[in-house]
């Protein structure tokens, strides 16, 4: 929230920095074409940055990659490293991301696989899936902007509420609650109300397969996202086409359910 002394460029200049500073050095691409000397990030080219093993997690289904982490054959710390590194090439190349807590998700799938050896079994349905969320959700210890720089370091624009990095959204309990793991928060238009997905925090973000064209909105950021295969499935939300329009712009499916099927509550 901005002060007296603090303008809002300010605010979201800082707020930018610290989602890049939050990629690890490792995992940062150096240099970093620009559009027009590489248009698709996609396929080939994001893969160069990834190991075999990588490539293998980050370009299996969803539901293939439950069968595994299920039976045990691959450890939900693997599959949780692999996709927070593919997707933090994915928005250093369209600008798909508000937050990053690669840390706690490594965490997170510590513990799950920690629970399947000790009871042979997976904890939940979503064992070991990472997940990402459109930044409309509220995750514990994760700010919610929303695309607004107002909204910066407050709970929904206000302050001392107490529920600042505290409150977590119903639907983001019940996927923990199943196992998934929860890993990034992906990039909105302000107000939500656009096609296309831009704010005054991150910039614009890109169709990854033409980086000069939109990657859709307001679920901008999970179509780039998914489309980069930085996550194998992500939840959005949807009046007017926002989870449709980023599906469509970026060769993906979305499911738009009927009111009242999944908690829209916080």
């Amino acid at each position: 929230m901005a002060t007296d002394s603090t303008g809002w460029q300010e605010v979201a200049k800082a707020k930018l920095n610290s989602i890049n500073h939050s990629i690890p050095e490792d995992w940062r691409v150096e240099p970093l074409p620009s559009r027009e000397q590489q248009r698709n990030v996609t396929g080939d080219f994001i893969r160069q940055y990834l190991t075999t093993e990588e490539i293998d997690i980050t370009e299996t289904t969803a539901t293939a990659i439950l069968k595994k982490t299920s039976a045990g054959e691959w450890t939900a710390e693997a599959v949780a490293r692999a996709f927070c590194h593919r997707a933090s090439l994915a928005h250093q190349l369209t600008n798909c991301l508000h937050e990053t807590f690669f840390d706690a998700a490594v965490e997170n799938a510590k513990t799950l696989d920690e629970y399947y050896v000790t009871n042979k079994k997976p904890i939940g349905p979503l064992h070991g899936l990472p997940i990402s969320l459109k930044d409309q959700f509220h995750v514990k210890g994760v700010e919610t902007s929303m695309g607004y720089v107002g909204w910066i370091r407050t709970f929904e624009g206000k302050t001392g509420t107490g529920k600042e990095k505290v409150f977590e959204s119903e639907l983001v309990k019940e996927l923990r609650d199943m196992g998934a793991i929860l890993y990034c928060k992906t990039s909105v238009p302000h107000t939500l109300m656009s096609g296309e997905t831009a704010n005054n925090i991150i910039g614009y973000t890109f169709n990854p397969q033409n980086r000069n064209l939109s990657s859709g909105g307001s679920s901008g950021g999970e179509g780039a996202l998914i489309g980069l295969r930085g996550s194998p499935v992500g939840f959005g939300t949807d009046i007017g086409g926002s989870i449709r329009i980023p599906a469509a712009f970026n060769g993906l499916y979305g499911l738009r359910p009927s009111g009242g099927r999944l908690p829209y509550e916080g």
